[in-house]
């Protein structure tokens, strides 16, 4: 495996042919260049997780993503599983990833 202007390349001494991995725009996996078509149609036509967003009554411990407690006022989002955590911390973590934190594989 060699890298070469930011992409990695590797040379299949069967096939005979290279490869190089592509990140995806969607979800930013490095993916092989081979699977990157499936991948991205799979990542676009994934549905997006919505949550329903509320304001604490009461504390309710910390927040699984930032690790601060999530206090009585907190703007909150509660996903499908019922996790919540902060509204911020998990519209940022959706920018990277979209799954529950705890429940990756909760639709």
């Amino acid at each position: 495996l060699r890298a070469h202007r930011g992409l990695a390349f590797s040379h299949d001494f069967n096939s005979r042919r290279f490869s190089h991995d592509i990140k995806c725009p969607v979800c930013q996996k490095t993916v092989p260049s081979d699977d990157a078509e499936v991948h991205l149609v799979m990542c676009l036509t994934r549905p997006k997780i919505t949550y329903n967003e509320d304001t604490l009554m009461e504390d309710k411990g910390e927040c699984a993503i930032c690790f601060d407690e999530m206090l009585s006022g907190s703007c909150i989002a509660r996903l499908p599983c019922l996790c919540i955590y902060h509204k911020n911390c998990i519209d940022e973590w959706f920018t990277r990833k979209n799954c529950c934190p705890e429940h990756p594989g909760y639709d």
